[in-house]
C-alpha cells in the first residue's frame, strides 16, 4: 500500500493511542507479491525493536483493517487496563500486534476476551508482566470457538505448528511488548525466562475428557466459549507409565506439585493427557482436585530448613489454611508434623486433558510468584 493518504490517516489514529510505540505507523508494501519490499520491511521493524524476536509480519492499514473486522470493537473501544501504570490498549493497537502475531482475524475475539480478562484488579497485570519470576500468560480456551478457528489440542499442543496456538498467544505477548512496553532488561526484569513467554494458548482435548469441559464447569452454557487465563511458569512434565489406576498416578501429580522449587500458596494447571485421563474416568473432576491439594503437601519443619518460609517473625500464618509464604524460620518442636498445603484450598488447581493419545506424559504449570500469585480469570468469547 503505502499510499499517502492511508498513511496519513494510520498515523492520525495512533497518535490518538499513547500506549502504541513509534514504528506501528506501517506505510509499507501491501501486496504480498512484492518480496523484496516485504523482507525490507521486516528488516525494519526488527531495527525499529518492533519483533520479539523473531521475524513480524509488517501491519499495513488494511492487514490491521481486515483484523479489526473480524471482531465487534471499534477501534477506539478499550480492550486492556493496566491499572498500576495506567495505560490502556485499543483494539487498532490489539489489531496491529495480532496482524504482526500472523493472526487471522478470526482469532481476534479470543484475543480480546484474553486482553480483557488480563484487565481484571484480580490478575495485578503489572505483577508477572515485570517480576523477576519470568511468567507467562497462558490462555486457555474453552467452547465451540476452539474447533471453529483450529485451535490445536492434541499432539503437541504446547509446541510448534498450529498457527491459531502460536499466533494468539504470539499476539500476548506482543501487546505487552509494545503497548505496555515490558522489554526485557527494562521492565520485564525476567531472571531467565522461558520458551512459554513466546506464546502460549491451547485449547482441551474434550474428545478424550471424562469430564464436561472447562467452560461448562465453570457455570457457562455448553455453546458459549471462554478463555481462561494463568499467569503460568515453566510446565513440569509429569511422567508415569506404570500405575493401573488413578490413586498411584495422582500420587505422582501431588508429589510434582510438591517439589519444593515451585511449591508455595498458589494457584496450579494440571493439564492430563488422555492416557492418564483415562486412568480418572471413575473419578470426577472435583474429587480430583480434592486429592491433588490434600496430598501435594510439605512439612513445616523442611519448608523453614529450606527458605521456602522466608524470614518474618511478626508475621501471623495459618499453616492449614490461608497461609504466605513468611513467618518465623525457626523450627519448632512439631513443625515436622504440620503439613502445609500447595494453595488454600482445591478450588486452586485447574484441571483438564491435553494432548496426543500415545504416551504416559502430562503437565502440572505452577503460578507466578513465590507468593500467592495472581487468580485465575475466566471471560467469555464474543460471538
Amino acid at each position: 500500500m503505502g499510499a499517502a493518504a492511508d498513511a496519513s490517516a494510520t498515523a492520525d489514529l495512533a497518535d490518538r493511542h499513547p500506549g502504541a510505540r513509534a514504528g506501528f505507523v506501517f506505510a509499507g508494501p501491501d501486496g504480498p507479491d512484492d518480496r523484496d519490499d516485504v523482507g525490507a520491511a521486516i528488516e525494519a521493524m526488527y531495527d525499529r525493536g518492533l519483533t520479539d524476536g523473531l521475524p513480524v509480519v509488517p501491519p499495513t492499514p488494511t492487514r490491521v483493517a481486515a483484523m479489526l473486522a473480524g471482531g465487534p470493537w471499534a477501534a477506539d473501544d478499550v480492550l486492556l487496563v493496566e491499572q498500576t501504570r495506567e495505560l490502556v490498549v485499543t483494539a487498532y493497537q490489539a489489531a496491529v500486534c495480532a496482524v504482526m502475531a500472523g493472526a487471522r482475524p478470526q482469532y481476534f475475539p479470543v484475543v480480546g476476551a484474553a486482553l480483557d480478562a488480563m484487565s481484571d484488579p484480580s490478575f495485578f497485570l503489572h505483577g508477572p508482566t515485570t517480576s523477576t519470576g519470568g511468567a507467562t500468560v497462558m490462555v486457555v480456551v474453552s467452547g465451540p470457538v476452539a474447533a471453529q478457528i483450529g485451535l490445536h489440542g492434541r499432539e503437541n499442543l504446547f509446541g510448534p505448528g498450529f498457527r491459531a496456538n502460536a499466533t494468539i498467544g504470539r499476539t500476548i505477548r506482543l501487546v505487552q511488548l509494545h503497548c505496555l512496553v515490558a522489554l526485557p532488561g527494562q521492565l520485564d526484569k525476567s531472571t531467565q525466562g522461558w520458551p512459554g513467554k513466546f506464546s502460549l494458548c491451547f485449547t482441551e482435548n474434550t474428545e478424550a475428557s471424562p469430564w464436561e469441559p472447562v467452560h461448562v464447569a465453570l457455570g457457562f452454557d455448553q455453546g458459549a466459549s471462554t478463555v481462561t487465563i494463568f499467569a503460568a511458569e515453566s510446565g513440569h512434565n509429569v511422567v508415569n507409565h506404570g500405575a493401573g489406576d488413578a490413586e498411584p498416578l495422582l500420587a505422582t501429580f501431588a508429589d510434582a506439585m510438591a517439589a519444593l522449587g515451585s511449591f508455595s500458596p498458589g494457584r496450579s494447571v494440571v493439564v492430563f493427557a488422555p492416557e492418564h485421563a483415562a486412568k480418572l474416568s471413575g473419578w470426577s473432576r472435583r474429587a480430583v482436585q480434592e486429592y491433588l491439594y490434600e496430598h501435594a503437601v510439605r512439612d513445616l519443619a523442611t519448608l523453614k530448613r529450606t527458605g521456602k518460609i522466608e524470614d518474618d517473625p511478626s508475621a501471623e500464618v495459618d499453616w492449614h489454611g490461608r497461609w504466605r509464604a513468611a513467618g518465623s524460620q525457626e523450627i519448632a518442636p512439631g513443625d515436622d508434623r504440620i503439613l502445609v498445603h500447595r494453595g488454600w484450598s482445591p478450588d486452586d488447581i485447574l484441571v483438564l486433558v491435553g494432548g496426543g493419545t500415545a504416551g504416559g506424559h502430562s503437565s502440572f504449570f505452577p503460578s507466578w510468584s513465590r507468593g500467592r500469585s495472581v487468580a485465575l480469570v475466566t471471560r467469555e468469547v464474543a460471538k
